[in-house]
C-alpha cells in the first residue's frame, strides 16, 4: 500500500524545518512506496513478471549514495535506478522478480540504504512443484504424501507446496521405489521439490500379509515344523496353512491351553487338567486321566521329545490354594507329581520347559492376616526341576513374565517402578545365575507376553495405554534385541478399519520362513469384540525398508 500519510507528514516537517531555522539539519529519510508485495504462486524454475517499487528521499537534504538490496532467497532485482545521488524529494525505481528454486513459501526483504532513517518492504511468494507418480504395482497399495494430505491409487501428477516431501504406502509395507526417490528409514521415498519429480512404485509387499477373523480371542498359537499354524480357541482346535487357509478343525468340549512337541503333535489341556494329544491330522492319539480335585485354569508345557507338564491350581481364593505339578510321559502316563503348599495361598505365574525336558515354574505365596483378612506377601520364586522332578535351583524375586529358550536360559520381565510402560529384563543362565539385568525406561506400551521361537528369537508384545492409563489402545509386538537389551522396531496392531484400539494380543509365534503370526482380539476384555489370526512379513522385526 502507498504510504501517503507518512510522506505528507515528512514533507510538511521538512518545510517547517526550512522555514524556522537553519541551526539544526534534519537527518535524511528514504522510504519505499509499499510495505509488502505478494507475488503469488509460481512454478519452481519459472520467473514472475517484474514488480515496481519506488524509493523517495522524503527529507530536506540530498542523499549522496542510495542503494537497495534483497535479503532472502527466491527474489532478485531486475532493474535499479537507486544507485546514485538522490536529491531531496526525488525518487528512484527498483524492479523485482520472483524465481523460486524450491517449492513452498518464500519470504525476503527489499531494503534501501544510504540514509540514517531507511525503509524496507516484505516480499512473499509461493513456489509450486509437482510430483508425478507414473506407475503402481497393482497390489492395492496407494502412494501417500506424509503430512501433506494427498494420495494416489493410480498414476497421477500432484502440485506440491513444500520444499521436501516423503512418500509412503498405505497400507504400510515394504515398497520398491524407482525414479527420483531417495529411500529413507521405514521405506519412505524422500523428494526435494526443486522441480517436477517423477517416481514409480515398482513393487510392494504389505506388512500384514493375511488375516483370519474369529468370533472370539484365540487362547494359544504355535507353528508346526512345516510352517502350518495351530490355534486353540474356545471350542475348537484349528490347523491353518502358513497363509491362513483353514486345513482342519477339531471340536473341543473344553480347551484351556495348547502346546506342540518337536514332531508337530499338539497337546490340549482342559479345566480338569486332562491332556489330549493330537497328531498332525487332528486325530486323537491319547487322553490322560483328569484330576479328581477342582482345578483353576491349568498351565501346560511340552518338551520337543513329547514329555508333558501340567500345573494345576487347586482349592479356592477364599480358604486356601495349592499348586500341583504333574509330569506325563509321551504316552500320557503320569510319571511323577509335586505339591506346592508353602503358604495359605500358592499362585502360579508361569510354566515352561527347555529342550532337555527340564521344567521351570514361577509362583507367588501369600498368607491371610487373621485380624484384617488382607493377604500378606510371603515370597515369589522361579525354580528349575530336572525331567525327573529333582530341584536344580531356585531364585526368589517378583517375577511377572518369564520365558525359557532351548538351552535353558531364562528371560524375566518385570514392570520398572511405577511406570506401566517401562520394564526391567533379567537374563538367568541355565545354572540359575543372573548374567545381566537391563532397564527399559520407556517401552512401547504395557508388556503382557514374551515367548522364544525355536530359532531363539525373543518376541514380546502388549498394548498401549490411553487416557492416562484408563483405556487400552493398539496392540504391539517386537523382537527383543538381546545385544542392545532393548526392544527392536515396534509394529502396532490395529483394527481392520485402521482404528487405534482397543486391540489385545494373546499369542506370538515365528514361522520357519521368519514371518510373524499374531493372535488376539478387538476388545478391551477377553472374548469381547471378536478375534483375529494374522500373518506379518518377518521384516517388521528388523525394520527393513
Amino acid at each position: 500500500m502507498l504510504r501517503k500519510p507518512l510522506l505528507a507528514l515528512l514533507l510538511s516537517a521538512s518545510v517547517l524545518s526550512a522555514a524556522c531555522s537553519d541551526d539544526e539539519q534534519k537527518p535524511a529519510v528514504l522510504i519505499i512506496d509499499r510495505e509488502a508485495v505478494d507475488f503469488g504462486e509460481l512454478e519452481v524454475g519459472q520467473t514472475s513478471p517484474e514488480h515496481l517499487f519506488t524509493v523517495r528521499n522524503a527529507s530536506p537534504s540530498a542523499v549522496e549514495s542510495v542503494s537497495v538490496k534483497v535479503e532472502g532467497s527466491g527474489f532478485t532485482i531486475a532493474a535499479n535506478t537507486c544507485e546514485r545521488f538522490l536529491d531531496a524529494g526525488m525518487e528512484c525505481e527498483v524492479r523485482v522478480r520472483f524465481s523460486p528454486r524450491l517449492a513452498g513459501p518464500s519470504e525476503a526483504h527489499l531494503k534501501v540504504e544510504g540514509a540514517p532513517d531507511v525503509d524496507s518492504a516484505v516480499l512473499k511468494g509461493m513456489g509450486v512443484g509437482y510430483v508425478e507418480v507414473r506407475s503402481l504395482p497393482g497390489a492395492g497399495a496407494h502412494v501417500v504424501a506424509e503430512g501433506d494430505g494427498w494420495s494416489c491409487g493410480e498414476p497421477c501428477k500432484v502440485p506440491v507446496r513444500k520444499a521436501q516431501v516423503t512418500l509412503r504406502t498405505a497400507p504400510a509395507g515394504f515398497p520398491t521405489w524407482g525414479g527420483d526417490c531417495t529411500v529413507v528409514a521405514g521405506g519412505g521415498c524422500s523428494l526435494v521439490i526443486d522441480g517436477t519429480k517423477v517416481v514409480s512404485l515398482q513393487g510392494f509387499a504389505p506388512l500384514l500379509q493375511w488375516e483370519v477373523r474369529r468370533s472370539s480371542h484365540p487362547r494359544s498359537v504355535a507353528v508346526m515344523p512345516d510352517g502350518d499354524i495351530l490355534v486353540l480357541e474356545v471350542g475348537q482346535l484349528l490347523r491353518l496353512s502358513g497363509t491362513g487357509q483353514v486345513r482342519w478343525s477339531v471340536s473341543l468340549s473344553g480347551g484351556v491351553e495348547m502346546a506342540l512337541d518337536g514332531q508337530g503333535n499338539s497337546y490340549v489341556v482342559d479345566f480338569s487338567g486332562r491332556v489330549t494329544r493330537y497328531d498332525a491330522d487332528g486325530q486323537v492319539l491319547w487322553t490322560s486321566s483328569g484330576s479328581a480335585e477342582t482345578s483353576n485354569w491349568p498351565e501346560l508345557a511340552v518338551s520337543t521329545s513329547g514329555h508333558v507338564y501340567v500345573l494345576l491350581s487347586l482349592g479356592n481364593h477364599e480358604l486356601a490354594r495349592q499348586l500341583k505339578l504333574i509330569a506325563l510321559s509321551p504316552q500320557g502316563a503320569e510319571r511323577w507329581s509335586l505339591l506346592f503348599n508353602e503358604g495359605q495361598f500358592n499362585h502360579a505365574s508361569g510354566l515352561a520347559v527347555d529342550a532337555q525336558g527340564e521344567v521351570y515354574l514361577s509362583g507367588t505365596v501369600f498368607n491371610r492376616n487373621a485380624t484384617s483378612g488382607e493377604l500378606v506377601f510371603v515370597k515369589s520364586y522361579l525354580r528349575k526341576y530336572s525331567a525327573e522332578g529333582a530341584i536344580r535351583w531356585e531364585t526368589q524375586d517378583v517375577w511377572n513374565l518369564f520365558a525359557v529358550n532351548a538351552e535353558g536360559a531364562t528371560s524375566t520381565l518385570s514392570p520398572s517402578g511405577e511406570s506401566t510402560e517401562g520394564f526391567t529384563q533379567r537374563w538367568i543362565g541355565a545354572n540359575g545365575m543372573t548374567q545381566w539385568s537391563a532397564a527399559v525406561p520407556n517401552g512401547p506400551g504395557v508388556l503382557t507376553l514374551q515367548t522364544f521361537s525355536p530359532s531363539g528369537t525373543l518376541l514380546i508384545g502388549g498394548h498401549e495405554l490411553l487416557a492416562g492409563g484408563t483405556e487400552i489402545g493398539r496392540g504391539w509386538f517386537s523382537a527383543m534385541n538381546l545385544t542392545t537389551r532393548a526392544p527392536g522396531p515396534v509394529t502396532y496392531v490395529e483394527g481392520s478399519t485402521g482404528a487405534g484400539g482397543p486391540v489385545r494380543i494373546s499369542g506370538l509365534a515365528l514361522t520357519p520362513a521368519g514371518d510373524v503370526v499374531v493372535t488376539g482380539g478387538f476388545g478391551a476384555v477377553t472374548d469381547q469384540g471378536g478375534g483375529y489370526i494374522r500373518g506379518y512379513d518377518g521384516r517388521v522385526l528388523a525394520g527393513v525398508p
